[in-house]
C-alpha cells in the first residue's frame, strides 16, 4: 500500500459533530472531507463516536440516541440531533465522509477505539458492556475495573464485527486500531500472555481486511496509533514490533505522550521497525510549545521537526486537533508538511524546551537539558541537534547566517561569562542583547500537565549571527562558561531556552515597517 505523505485525525467529535447546529445538511455532514481537499493531506482518520458509541447507524455497536431521551449537556444534545437528522435522509456521517473521500481522492480509515472504561448504563457504555456488564471487563478495582478484558473472545469477536461493518458495508479504505483511549487491555497477571493475544488479534484484522479487499477488489489498508515509547507499549501488552514482523500493519503510528512539541525525537525503535518490513511509521507530535512568541508551534519549527523526522527514517507526520476552523496557519502547516523535501532551505526554527513533570519530583523527559543552572566556575551545557544539510547548502552559496537566540531566566549582566558555540568563542559586543523584567510564557497547561520552568520570569534574550561555517548537521554545542558572579547578586540564573534559526537563500518577501514584538505584559 502507498505511504501517505500526511495523516489527519478529526475525532468527528470535537471538530464535527458538536459545531454542527441541527438540521445537519449533507454539506455539512462531510466537511471532514471538505476542510482538507486541496492540502497535503492525503489520509483522514475519522473518530467512530466517543467511547464505545457511535455517530453511524450501526447493526453491531450502541448508536448514540440509543436507551436515552433526554441530553442534559447541551453538546451531546446535539450530536443526537446531528446522528437523527442523517438517519432522517438515509445516511450518517461516516457514509458521507467515505463517499466525499472516495470523490476527491482523500482515503478515509474510521478510527476504532479499543478500550473503553465507562461504567454499564452510561452514556458511553457500548452495547457490549450493556448486555455482559462484568463478564466481558478487566475487572480489578482501582485499575480499569470497566475496561474491556482483551483475553475474553467476546471482546475480540465483537470488535471484530464493529471492523468488519465499517470495511465491508460502508466501503472504508481502511481501518485505524486507536490504542490510546485507555491504558490497560488485560489483567495485571496476564499481561505477558497478553501479547500474543494482541498480536494474533491485529493479524485477525489484518487478514479480515484482506478479505474484504480481495472480494470488492480494492486496496483495504491496516493502521495501528499506539504509545511513541516502546516501553508503556509493552507493559500495556502491545507488542507493536511484532506486529509488523507478522505483516499486520500497512502503517502505525506513534503518539508523542509529552506536553511540549521538540524539533528532535528521541525514539527510533518504531520507525527502525516499521521499515525493516516495509511499512510506513508516523509521528504524532504534542500540540504546545514552550515559547514566548507563540503558544502553539510555528511552521518553522514544524519545517525543523520535519527534516528530523525524515533524516530519522520517519514517513511523515499524523496531526489532529489543530485550531478550528482552520486559518491561514492551518492550512500553511497541512500543505507544507506533506512535501518535506520542497522545504530543505526554507527558514526553521530548531528549539530546546524545558524538562516536564512537577517541580521537585523526578522529570518526565530525562533526555531535555533546559533550564540549565548558571553555576560559578562551571560550564553550562546545550546540545541542539539540526538536521538540515547545511554542507550542500553551503556547497550551493545558498546558505545564510544562522541566528542563535539564547533565552536566559533572572541573568545578572554584570556576572563575567564567555559563550560558546561548537567550541568556538562568540565575542559578546557581537550580541544584541534584550530584557523583559515580567515575561509572561504562551503556554497554555490543562489538568495535570506541568513543566520544571516558570510560566512567568524576568528574562534576557542573547542573539548573535552565526558564522556560516560554525554550523553543522547533527549536535550543535552551545556551551555559557561562567567566571565570577556578581557576589550582590543571590539569585538563581540559568539557561531557560536556546534556538537556532536556519536561514537560506530562498524566495522571501523583503521585510516591511511592521515588525512585530511580543505583547508587553498586562496590567
Amino acid at each position: 500500500m502507498n505511504r501517505p505523505r500526511l495523516i489527519y485525525y478529526n475525532d468527528a467529535h470535537h471538530f464535527h459533530a458538536k459545531r454542527l447546529e441541527p438540521p445537519a445538511s449533507i454539506h455539512m455532514l462531510e466537511w471532514p472531507v471538505n476542510e482538507i481537499a486541496g492540502t497535503g493531506v492525503d489520509l483522514l482518520a475519522l473518530g467512530l463516536g466517543y467511547g464505545d458509541v457511535y455517530f453511524h447507524q450501526s447493526k453491531v455497536g450502541r448508536v448514540v440516541g440509543q436507551q436515552k431521551e433526554v441530553w442534559d449537556n447541551y453538546i451531546d444534545w446535539r450530536i443526537m440531533r446531528m446522528v437523527q437528522e442523517a438517519a432522517a435522509k438515509g445516511t450518517d456521517q461516516l457514509r458521507e465522509v467515505i463517499r466525499r473521500g472516495h470523490e476527491t481522492g482523500i482515503k478515509v480509515f474510521p478510527s476504532i477505539k479499543l478500550q473503553d472504561g465507562s461504567v454499564p448504563y452510561g452514556e458511553r457504555c457500548g452495547k457490549l458492556k450493556w448486555e455482559r456488564g462484568q463478564e466481558v471487563c478487566i475487572g480489578e478495582e482501582g485499575r480499569a475495573e470497566w475496561s474491556y478484558d482483551y483475553a475474553n473472545a467476546e471482546v475480540r469477536d465483537y470488535k471484530l464485527a464493529l471492523i468488519r461493518e465499517v470495511l465491508e458495508d460502508y466501503r472504508a479504505d481502511g481501518i485505524e486500531l486507536d490504542y490510546l483511549f485507555g491504558n490497560v487491555y488485560f489483567k495485571e497477571a496476564e499481561v505477558q500472555q497478553g501479547m500474543k493475544i494482541m498480536a494474533d488479534f491485529v493479524s485477525e484484522v489484518r487478514e479480515l481486511a484482506t478479505q474484504i479487499g480481495q472480494k470488492q477488489d480494492r486496496e483495504v489498508g491496516v493502521m495501528a496509533r499506539v504509545g511513541l515509547l516502546r516501553d508503556e507499549n509493552m507493559e500495556q501488552g502491545l507488542d507493536v514490533q511484532q506486529w509488523l514482523k507478522d505483516g499486520a500493519l500497512d502503517h502505525v503510528v506513534g503518539q508523542d505522550p509529552y506536553v511540549l512539541s521538540e524539533t528532535s525525537v528521541q525514539q527510533s525503535w518504531m520507525p527502525e521497525a516499521a521499515n525493516a518490513v516495509g511499512v510506513g511509521a508516523y509521528y504524532r507530535p504534542p500540540r504546545r510549545v514552550y515559547d514566548e512568541r507563540v503558544g502553539l508551534p510555528s511552521i518553522e519549527m514544524y519545517r525543523a521537526l520535519n527534516q528530523m523526522l525524515i533524516s530519522d527514517g520517519w514517513a511523515g507526520q499524523y496531526h489532529g486537533y489543530l485550531l478550528w476552523p482552520f486559518d491561514n496557519r492551518e492550512y500553511q502547516i497541512l500543505r507544507e508538511l506533506a512535501h518535506p523535501e520542497v522545504h530543505v532551505r526554507s527558514r526553521k526554527r530548531y528549539i530546546t524546551q524545558p524538562k516536564e513533570g512537577v517541580e521537585g519530583q523526578p522529570t518526565t523527559t530525562p533526555h531535555r537539558q533546559c533550564p540549565v543552572q548558571l553555576v560559578e566556575g562551571e560550564t553550562a551545557k546545550v546540545n541542539l541537534l539540526i538536521a538540515d544539510d547545511v554542507d550542500a547548502a553551503k556547497s550551493d552559496g545558498e546558505m545564510r547566517k544562522p541566528v542563535l537566540t539564547l533565552r536566559f531566566s533572572y541573568f545578572c549582566i554584570e556576572d563575567e561569562y564567555e559563550i560558546r558555540f561548537n567550541g568556538q568563542v562568540l565575542p559578546i559586543e557581537e550580541f544584541e542583547i534584550t530584557d523583559e523584567r515580567g515575561l509572561e510564557m504562551r503556554l497554555r497547561l490543562a489538568g495535570s500537565m506541568s513543566v520544571q520552568a516558570p510560566l512567568g520570569m524576568s528574562a534576557h534574550w542573547f542573539r548573535c549571527k552565526l558564522p556560516i561555517d560554525l554550523v553543522r548537521q547533527g549536535d550543535n554545542l552551545i556551551e555559557v562558561a561562567m567566571g565570577k558572579l556578581d557576589p550582590k547578586a543571590g539569585f538563581t540564573r540559568s539557561i531557560n531556552g536556546a534556538e537556532v534559526l536556519m536561514r537560506y537563500r530562498d524566495m522571501e518577501r523583503p521585510e516591511g515597517f511592521d515588525v512585530d514584538r511580543i505583547a508587553p505584559l498586562s496590567a
